[in-house]
């Protein structure tokens, strides 16, 4: 049974007159006709009365036409459905956020592209790097920003990938410690000083402990964490000395807290991933390129 046959038999249903029907669908009477024939036969059963210049409807008549319209609403509801997202007026983007989203203004992203799309609704998953590149690879969901290294992410086949933007580190320094107006800032300046380390899983912390190992003496660590809001608060106090990017360190930056640039360059490259096999989906197709085209003076 075909949907087409279903329309065939609608019409003639309507216009309870063969000729017509076929007008009506700019058919032949006789292929009309052979159509509702071949219905009957599939079906094993008469659904209509055929009359010299009419036809009427039997009772499995009357039920097949009302299930047919259902059927064939249905069907409309569907297609004007799929249209839609197509159009990228209906549908659910799930994106994977950093903590730090906020800091480096990747929810900017967001916003500008609900301007384009205001129709289409937003899951935001918000975690760390790992964690999320977990979902994205167990297809929770659908893309995400990541702190990474293109190795890291190119060791994975089935992703696509870009950069975003490149975010270096700086150190934050209390107002009331004199190595806040130094205008940059060398490992060796650290030495005796109480340093706030980033936790020992992180990136960065494994590129700190590389260069103090390399000006040979270990850090007199105050305490190990990369939660922001803590880091602040110990620096503004002059607990000790810690290190933030540079974006989040600007949004921190205040009169008891400087930031002072390190003479070694350190940064952190955030990307945007998706999987290969979802670009043929046009809302994803459509964020990724979106995002591909942000210019980063908007971040």
């Amino acid at each position: 049974m075909q949907t087409q046959q279903l329309r065939y038999f609608l019409e003639v249903a309507k216009t309870k007159n063969i000729t017509i029907a076929a007008r009506n669908l700019y058919i032949s009477q006789p292929s009309l006709s052979q159509q509702i024939i071949n219905l009957e036969k599939e079906l094993e059963i008469p659904l209509l009365i055929r009359h010299s210049k009419s036809v009427t409807l039997t009772d499995a008549g009357e039920q097949f036409a009302l299930h047919a319209m259902r059927i064939i609403n249905s069907m409309e509801q569907l297609s004007e459905l799929m249209q839609r997202h197509n159009l990228l007026e209906e549908g659910t983007l799930r994106i994977g956020m950093l903590f730090i989203g906020g800091y480096v203004n990747l929810f900017q992203i967001l916003k500008d592209y609900r301007l384009h799309y205001p129709g289409m609704d937003y899951r935001l998953t918000i975690d760390g790097s790992a964690a999320l590149l977990n979902q994205l690879l167990n297809r929770s969901i659908h893309a995400s920003f990541l702190i990474g290294s293109e190795n890291q992410l190119k060791a994975h086949e089935e992703l696509y990938y870009q950069k975003v933007m490149d975010d270096y580190y700086v150190a934050a320094i209390s107002t009331q410690n004199p190595l806040s107006r130094r205008e940059l800032l060398t490992i060796e300046d650290l030495r005796g000083e109480s340093i706030i380390m980033p936790a020992p899983s992180s990136a960065f912390r494994r590129r700190l402990d590389q260069l103090f190992a390399r000006a040979g003496f270990e850090p007199r660590i105050l305490c190990e964490t990369s939660q922001t809001d803590l880091v602040s608060q110990l620096t503004r106090q002059n607990f000790g000395i810690g290190f933030f990017s540079c974006t989040i360190a600007r949004a921190l930056q205040s009169r008891d807290l400087a930031v002072v640039p390190l003479e070694q360059t350190l940064y952190r490259t955030i990307y945007y991933a998706t999987l290969k096999e979802l670009l043929d989906y046009p809302s994803i197709r459509s964020f990724t390129e979106f995002v591909k085209d942000y210019p980063l003076s908007h971040l």
